[in-house]
Formats: C-alpha cells, structure tokens, sequence
C-alpha cells in the first residue's frame, strides 16, 4: 500500500473517530436531567344558563306569475306584519329586515299543450328578525306575526345578553379543573407540583338553544289555541391544556 492510500486510511479512521465522540457528547448533555420535568393536563367545563333573549327569524314568502305581483304583496304583507309587531309591544329597533330575495322557477307540465308546458314562478322572500327579552310571550308573539302575513318560521334562537361573562367563567373553571388533576397526578407519583410552566385556550364556545323550523311546526300542532314555545338552557363550554412543573 502506498504512503498515499496510508494517509488517506488514517485520516478516514480519524473522521469516524471526532464524529462518533460527538454524538456520544450530545446524548449527555440533553439528557432527561436536563429537561423540564412536567405534568400536562386537559381542564374542561360546560356552564348552563337560562336564556334572556330571543331572535326569531320569520318569512313572507309570495308566489305570483309575474314579479310584480310577487313584490307587491309581499309588501303588502311585510308592512302588515310590522305593524302587527309593533301593536305588540315590540319597538322599531327590535325589528330588522334579514335578507329579501326574488327568484323565479320553472315548472313542466307533461299533460298540457306544447305551448303551455312550461309555467314560470316569480317567488319573493321577506326575512325579517325579531328581538324580545319577553320570554315569555314568544307564542303569542309569533301568532301574532302569522295572522298579519307572515307564513314562515325559519328558527328561534334563545340566547344571552353578553355571554362573555360566562365565557370567561368557563375558562376559569376549566383552568382551576386542570390544575386539580396535576396535583392529584403528582401526589399519586409521590411529587408535589412547583408551579404553572405553560398553559393554553384549546377552545371556548357560546352555544345558544335554537329551534329550527321542524321543531317549531311540532310545537305550533300542539296547542291550537296559543303556539306553546318552551325554551331550554344555552351552553357555554371550555378547555385548555396546561403543563404543571414538579
């Protein structure tokens, strides 16, 4: 073997040599003496309320061969039902428009003439949202409504004046639930826990008690006399994930 190759030889053995010893001296300094000894935890809490406030979502839905007089009644009716509501007891600003659509659709009709098998619809929609603190008069309020013209209910949303409130109760009581489990976590492993190393929101949710339309025709068929509308508790729900040192 020539002095080359030699040199070449040893200097590859030496490489080998420096790469193995610094692998070796990288274990040793992160080892598990080195790192944070923690206890992560999940802290979770729902919360109930009643409701204070509704929203109910009403429709004047009109039909006419031409747009016209699609628009025209529903006019006709929209301005009936606002008046109705406000006889009620409702005020102005307790009653916005949602959403007003006109479209059109076609329908065919094998049985007529060629000329006539096509019949286009003109349908116009008047969403109108109402808010009320009077739970209680909900049934009577949406009859009300109905008589005057409107001929949908879309949704009724029980809900909270300000769920932020219970929003940041929900989050203190998830935050106190994780700190409860770490110390039960660290007493059973014969460890006292030090102090808080990290903490975050994993969520925090407002969920308002909805009926939707389905529901509320099963309501409506119950009682002929007054539609009975009985609202149920709203939810406010929270977690987070801590880590506890020891």
């Amino acid at each position: 073997m020539s002095i080359r190759k030699v040199m070449y030889v040893s200097l590859f053995v030496v490489i080998i040599a420096l790469v193995i010893s610094g692998c070796g001296g990288n274990q040793s300094t992160t080892g598990s003496a080195d790192a944070p000894k923690v206890i992560q935890t999940y802290g979770e809490a729902e919360l109930t309320a009643p409701p204070e406030l509704a929203k109910v979502s009403l429709a004047i839905e009109t039909r006419s061969k031409r747009a016209e007089d699609a628009v025209e009644e529903n006019a006709q009716r929209a301005a009936a039902v606002h008046e109705a509501l406000l006889d009620f007891g409702l005020a102005e600003e307790d009653i916005i428009t949602g959403s007003y659509r006109l479209y059109s659709y076609r329908e065919w009709f094998e049985e007529r003439p060629a000329a006539e098998e096509e019949l286009q619809t003109f349908q116009a929609v008047n969403e109108i949202i109402i808010s009320t603190t009077k739970l209680e008069n909900i049934g009577e309020l949406i009859d009300a409504a109905v008589r005057a013209g409107a001929n949908n209910i879309n949704y009724i949303s029980f809900e909270l004046n300000d769920p932020q409130e219970m929003l940041m109760l929900a989050l203190q009581t998830a935050t106190e639930q994780a700190a409860k489990k770490a110390d039960a976590i660290a007493k059973g492993s014969g460890e006292k826990v030090s102090g808080l190393y990290s903490i975050r929101e994993e969520r925090a949710d407002y969920i308002p008690y909805r009926l939707q339309d389905d529901m509320i025709q099963e309501e409506m068929a119950m009682d002929s006399a007054s539609t009975p509308i009985n609202p149920d508790e709203v939810t406010v729900r929270a977690t987070v994930v801590a880590e506890f040192s020891f």
